[in-house]
């Protein structure tokens, strides 16, 4: 049985998705979109069920990928049963959504869900009476304490098994627009389309001129050119049996050509059949929703007195996104020396056992050296990376990162972006990918790729890690954090000028309109926190032990061949000798040169292979930080790290920029902005200190 979830953004989707899918769970792209799937496997009564969690929206119209992908998928995987959320606080937005799925498949379970939520605000609803308004059954859920899911599932069951669809009444659309649709249903009931979509359904969209379908109509088979039919759910892909003829005459054409010329436009169409949609909404609310006469002030809204605040809310923001970062890397400090101790233990351990059974030195020097002074100089990054996510985890099932959105967009304005931005350059500090593709929430294409670019500016974990490793090698106590402060302020300047600059290149003239929904407050489950934090956590684990390995290895070989010969002279040294040219304008020896060169592959790489070059084995990054005291004053050591900081992104960020942005022109575009920006910064810091007189 396959079962698709759907609903509304912030309808607790993804508690309910964790909570019948456990640890069984798939999550990637959708097929040439950058859009997320999310699919498990549950058990029940010896059937296995398949669970897609489709992407919130609200409404399955053409205009967001989320929209698209939730509707091809109804359309050409055909699920069994659809289990639609609905937050009972929010009932007639909510219910706008299931009465176009209705449009699309009979056979829906709603699961009301927040029903607390909606008591507490002085809402009564008797699902019974809503179940009879849609004839469609309803489960009561409280997802967030783990109430009803159960049957929730078992209700969707029981209705994918049905023989027959169950009957749905028709939304009654006024008197004039019915007549249009009914014209248009019967011009297309002789066509093949009727035989793969809902008629009605069909209909309506060919009036409003759906973008998405006229694609579809227009791919026509060469052996059925001249009958102008068209199986949609054929494989249109395929060149040899298919070509793509702009000119069809689309069905119904005509009739829309008279319809326009009545004044029926297609957003004509499109502002009638929602209103409809709405009036029918608001008709049958009386029938199973009840207001109190006195309206109660909700936790929510004594909180957003204080958090919307344009008073309080930004120190309230200030304070919360420190406390993050003071537990990211300050309290996960000794968690991370536990790590690095740990790897170096098992280092001396492993090389002891090899000498034992006198493996040959090379092996030796590849383990201690290579694996285990790379791999084991990230590894140490690994709570700083999972406690961050958590935290992350934690505003945003909780609903507070909605709201430092909400007070980001000011900022984001004085940039010329939208406020959704804000959530892309918040999440490029625990890593750049998932920033990048926090785009995704961006509606207008120029938005998402101004933000794109303007992401790796923002120094993610890694990078911070690397970071604060070198300045607590150079300047200790005070000076440290006072360094430190200067280059997040150095990024967040740099972020804005490129914003402000990108707007131009990109030729982005009008400002998106900001407006985005603000869930309730609601306590976070530990299913909710714990799950995506292990996921993002176990998916940087992965890289650690696959990509970040293998350019150890590498740079190992490169430092350590041929043998007998000084560093300077290995494969590596001589790489940086190629590159000294840039390094020596600002201070750098040919090892930082080459730390740089692999820290593309990760940013986590630069670390080890400083590791590596500088001879320290698997030891403390603070003792790695310490090694290049020798190699570089406190001038050069603030020279790299603004160009560590804002030099080319890594090569995960550039594949997503690539599959997020669809453009090489663009992508390639962003690595050369990025270098030019950090070696002309870091010139410039380098060659103003010493005309200052500092070393």
């Amino acid at each position: 049985m396959k079962i698709a979830l759907m609903g509304n953004p912030n309808v607790g989707k993804s508690t309910v998705f964790n909570v019948l899918t456990g640890s069984n769970q798939q999550v990637g792209n959708w097929a040439g979109k950058t859009v997320e799937r999310k699919s498990g496997v549950i058990q029940r009564a010896d059937e296995e069920i398949e669970l897609v969690d489709l992407p919130g929206t609200y409404s399955l119209t053409a205009y967001s990928q989320e929209e698209i992908v939730t509707r091809e998928y109804i359309l050409r995987e055909k699920p069994d049963v659809v289990m639609a959320m609905v937050d009972a606080s929010n009932i007639e937005r909510n219910l706008y959504l299931v009465l176009q799925i209705l449009e699309l498949i009979p056979r829906v379970v709603i699961g009301l869900n927040m029903m607390d939520l909606a008591k507490s605000s002085g809402i009564s609803i008797q699902s019974q009476k809503l179940a009879l308004a849609l004839n469609v059954p309803v489960v009561e859920i409280i997802a967030a304490k783990g109430k009803g899911i159960e049957e929730f599932l078992a209700e969707a069951i029981r209705v994918g098994k049905f023989k027959s669809n169950p009957l749905i009444d028709d939304v009654p659309y006024p008197q004039d627009l019915e007549n249009k649709i009914k014209a248009m249903e019967e011009l297309l009931a002789e066509t093949v389309w009727a035989t793969q979509y809902p008629l009605r359904w069909l209909a309506i969209k060919r009036l409003e001129q759906d973008p998405e379908i006229g694609q579809i109509w227009k791919r026509v088979p060469k052996s059925t050119q001249k009958n102008r039919s068209l199986d949609p759910c054929c494989d249109i892909g395929d060149p040899v049996k298919y070509e793509l003829e702009e000119s069809v005459f689309l069905p119904g054409e005509t009739l829309l050509q008279t319809y326009e010329a009545e004044g029926w436009s297609k957003d004509h169409f499109e502002m009638a059949v929602a209103d409809a949609k709405y009036r029918y909404i608001s008709k049958i609310l009386p029938e199973f929703l009840k207001h109190e006469d006195s309206i109660k002030t909700t936790w929510t809204d004594r909180l957003d007195q204080w958090i919307l605040s344009p008073i309080w809310g930004y120190p309230i923001m200030f304070i919360v996104l420190s406390l993050v970062f003071w537990f990211s890397f300050v309290a996960s400090a000794p968690l991370g020396g536990a790590v690095s101790e740990g790897m170096a233990l098992a280092a001396d351990y492993l090389v002891r056992l090899m000498q034992w059974f006198q493996i040959p030195d090379v092996l030796q020097s590849l383990v201690r050296d290579g694996i285990f002074a790379g791999v084991g100089a990230v590894l140490a990054f690994v709570p700083q990376i999972a406690i961050f996510f958590a935290f992350f985890s934690l505003m945003q099932d909780s609903g507070y990162l909605a709201r430092a959105a909400f007070l980001g967009d000011r900022f984001m304005q004085l940039m010329g972006l939208h406020g959704k931005s804000f959530f892309s350059l918040v999440s490029g500090y625990g890593c750049n990918v998932p920033g990048i593709m926090a785009t995704r929430t961006l509606e207008d294409p120029k938005d998402r790729l101004i933000t794109m670019l303007i992401n790796p500016l923002i120094p993610c974990v890694p990078r911070l890690g690397v970071m604060s490793a070198v300045v607590a090698a150079f300047f200790p106590g005070t000076q440290g954090a006072v360094v430190m402060v200067s280059l997040l302020f150095i990024s967040l300047v740099l972020v804005m000028f490129s914003a402000l600059f990108l707007r131009r290149v990109v030729n982005q003239k009008e400002r998106s309109a900001f407006v985005m929904e603000l869930p309730l407050y609601h306590i976070p489950t530990m299913r909710n926190i714990l799950l995506p934090t292990w996921q993002k956590t176990y998916s940087f684990l992965k890289r650690a032990w696959t990509f970040i390995l293998v350019a150890s290895i590498i740079v190992w070989a490169l430092s350590s061949y041929p043998q007998g010969v000084p560093m300077s002279a290995t494969w590596a040294g001589k790489m940086g000798s190629w590159l000294a040219f840039i390094g020596q304008p600002l201070g750098f020896d040919w090892r930082i040169m080459v730390a740089i060169v692999f820290g593309f592959t990760a940013k986590e790489t630069t670390l080890s292979t400083l590791g590596i070059l500088y001879g320290v084995a698997a030891d403390a990054s603070q003792s790695i930080a310490q090694a290049m005291t020798g190699a570089m004053t406190p001038l050069g050591a603030y020279t790299f790290l603004v160009v560590y900081m804002l030099y080319i992104p890594c090569l995960a960020s550039v594949v997503t920029t690539y599959k997020e942005s669809r453009s090489i022109g663009w992508t390639s575009f962003g690595i050369a902005y990025n270098l030019l920006l950090s070696f002309g910064l870091g010139w410039l810091i380098f060659h103003c200190g010493l005309a200052l007189g500092i070393k």
